[in-house]
């Protein structure tokens, strides 16, 4: 008995692991990756581009502003190709800044780029504190613009081509109007919903379990 019971488990926990399997950046050894471009819109271009230091002790990454363009953080190869498995999923990330004043509002948070140069940018409604602030944004259309943050707003099929084809996923590190704020990110993943039969897998495998408890204990 209790050796069904254990693999009725592993198999349980075999089908989250395999549905949450997503890409993500923990930084628990380093940048992973991660390089700052400096740049000016259109946000589908290259501008210089920089080494985030990295805090060994909060394991995180951080970059001060170094001009007067805008800041982001770049995400590294395994956050991109053919993510169209996550359309309607969520990236997350949480970020610091050093200070808060003067807010600046004219670019977007997150960036999306295609192979064929389909850019979509979302905008959060609050920055970051100066304390870690968490950030979820869905990967489906809702609130994603096409190219500006006063484009059009995408389409299902617009996110979708840019999910299927991601050539650059960025993060905005500039906040504060000013060549003045240091900007650090960490936890950033993208995760996916679980398709129907995925859940019901989970489900019944949970529900095997809680019948034989309930019948070893009767």
């Amino acid at each position: 008995m209790r050796s069904s019971l254990i693999a009725l488990a592993l198999l349980t926990l075999g089908a989250v692991q395999v549905v949450q399997a997503a890409p993500s950046s923990t930084f628990d050894a380093g940048n992973d990756g991660w390089t700052v471009s400096d740049t000016n819109p259109p946000f589908d271009s290259f501008g210089g581009s920089f080494t985030p230091d990295y805090d060994e002790a909060g394991q995180f990454i951080r970059f001060t502003d170094p001009s007067s363009m805008s800041f982001f953080f770049e995400a590294p190869e395994s956050f991109l190709g053919d993510l169209s498995a996550y359309y309607g999923g969520v990236l997350r990330y949480s970020q610091t800044l050093s200070v808060q004043t003067p807010p600046w509002r004219d670019d977007p948070d997150v960036v999306l780029v295609n192979g064929s140069g389909l850019v979509l940018v979302y905008q959060n409604v609050n920055q970051p504190g100066t304390d870690w602030t968490g950030f979820e944004v869905s990967l489906s259309a809702g609130g994603w613009r096409v190219g500006t943050l006063d484009g059009s707003f995408a389409t299902a099929a617009q996110m979708q081509a840019v999910l299927g084809d991601l050539q650059r996923l960025r993060i905005r590190g500039e906040y504060i109007s000013g060549v003045i704020e240091t900007t650090a990110l960490d936890n950033v993943s993208i995760s996916a919903v679980p398709e129907p039969a995925s859940w019901a897998f989970m489900l019944a495998g949970a529900g095997l379990l809680s019948a034989r408890v309930r019948r070893r204990r009767a």
